[in-house]
């Protein structure tokens, strides 16, 4: 068995072990599809065991009362992890479509090329190590887009690799050049979609510009290659027309939106108001951090910002908060057919969940714009992995490594090299190459 299904494994049984007596949150739940006040989720050897306002809590539980939300952790099905160690690459003009700045010079000396040196040092086990972390300071607690190697130590699920969520799980193909993807891979893809359980294919299309004509040629390429099927889902499309979205909606096709990506590469993102009306599932996932940001949280916030220059006295802004919340926990679990095992507070489902702290009134409004450290708790298969070292404490966390993230102390829970040591070597090899290691977080971003 691989040694990265093998950590996970061991990272489960570690937390069912800490977790013979069940551990109770109690606080305002965002299950996501509603708020809960004054609820409690009940955890329980690695898995939620119950929900809600009326939550019978067993004699003998420990009980944390939380000022804050708890909500389910974010689902990424959207980056290029081990990009993330680059600091942010601030482009000085607008492009038609990745194929223009991917061919750029400064893109080959800032990100390409010092790239392929790191890989070549033998760093990309710490790539993916550092970029795992900053994903969790995020609150995200599943992603795609990392090594398809046992390396990253089970620090959060990686959906694409090793999902290992029980036997309803389909495989979940990740893919960023699916026109390039030859007739073996085609074949392997679509097994995976026609399959039991069936699978999911991820894979970039039309992205550019919403005018350029070959990103929006793209469509009816997925077409040709008879792609536009139940499971698959479209990353990026700025590209895609309304009547596309509609084509999509019909056959099942799902679309994961990223907003700041878009804007800083193509001046411009999706049409999502003809997304959502059409009816597609969507999700929101931040790329990567060079162009993107450094994790959900962040992206939230601007997609946040984004929806609030839509709207006019007319017409309100196309998404509502709780629409955003629902894009980046409870749709990504359904589009890569993982509902009832990720995504929400339901009995049964992982205890994956995040704790940050309110804001105002409107818990939707608490998760779509809070900081980074404003995160308190990051928890994955019952187990306390990130967050105040308190709180980590008092459900059951018995060491960790602390760091400040925008100026506040947190602690993480690592097995093998530490983040220091990580930072360390990644920040020595960088150097090599004329660049600095990017931050865990981009404060004020």
């Amino acid at each position: 068995m691989r040694r990265h299904l093998f950590c996970l494994l061991l990272l489960l049984s570690a937390a069912a072990t800490a977790q013979q007596a069940p551990i109770a949150l109690e606080g305002t739940l965002v299950t996501p599809q509603d708020v809960i006040p004054h609820g409690i989720v009940l955890m329980q050897n690695g898995k939620i065991v119950a929900s809600g306002a009326d939550v019978k809590v067993p004699t003998g539980t420990k009980v944390t009362h939380i000022e804050g939300v708890i909500a389910p952790g974010f689902i990424d099905l959207h980056n290029h992890l081990t990009y993330n160690v680059f600091p942010r690459w601030k482009p000085i003009e607008e492009f038609g479509s990745r194929y223009d700045w991917q061919q750029k010079p400064v893109y080959n000396v800032l990100l390409s090329a010092p790239y392929a040196g790191m890989v070549k040092l033998g760093m990309a086990c710490d790539m993916e190590r550092y970029a795992e972390i900053k994903a969790i300071t995020e609150g995200e607690t599943s992603l795609v887009g990392g090594l398809q190697q046992a390396c990253s130590n089970g620090l959060a699920r990686n959906l694409d690799y090793d999902p290992e969520l029980g036997s309803s799980t389909g495989k979940i193909v990740y893919n960023v050049f699916p026109f390039q993807m030859n007739e073996v891979q085609l074949a392997e893809a679509k097994a995976a979609l026609a399959a039991t359980p069936r699978g999911s294919l991820l894979i970039h299309v039309a992205e550019g510009g919403p005018n350029d004509a070959s990103a929006s040629r793209e469509f009816t390429m997925l077409k040709g290659r008879g792609l536009l099927l139940p499971g698959v889902s479209v990353i990026h499309g700025v590209g895609i027309k309304p009547e596309n979205f509609a084509e999509m909606a019909k056959a099942g096709v799902g679309f994961v939106w990223s907003p700041r990506s878009n804007i800083e590469l193509y001046g411009d993102t999706a049409r999502v108001a003809a997304a959502k009306a059409a009816g597609v599932q969507m999700a929101i996932a931040p790329d990567w951090s060079p162009t993107g940001s450094d994790g959900t949280l962040g992206e939230l916030k601007y997609a946040s910002r984004w929806n609030q220059t839509q709207g006019s006295q007319q017409t309100p802004p196309p998404l509502f908060e709780r629409d955003l919340v629902l894009m980046a926990t409870a749709t990504p679990a359904a589009m890569v057919n993982l509902a009832g095992q990720i995504g929400s507070l339901a009995a049964g489902n992982a205890a994956d969940l995040i704790v940050i702290r309110e804001i105002g009134d409107d818990a939707y409004w608490s998760l779509t714009h809070t900081a980074p450290q404003d995160l308190e708790l990051v928890v994955i298969g019952g187990q306390a992995v990130y967050g105040d070292a308190a709180l980590m404490k008092q459900i059951g966390a018995t060491h960790g490594e602390d760091f400040e993230v925008c100026g506040a102390k947190k602690t993480i829970e690592l097995t093998g090299k530490s983040l220091a040591d990580t930072e360390k070597g990644l920040s020595h090899a960088m150097n090599q190459f004329g660049r600095t290691l990017a931050p865990i977080s981009e404060c004020g971003n």
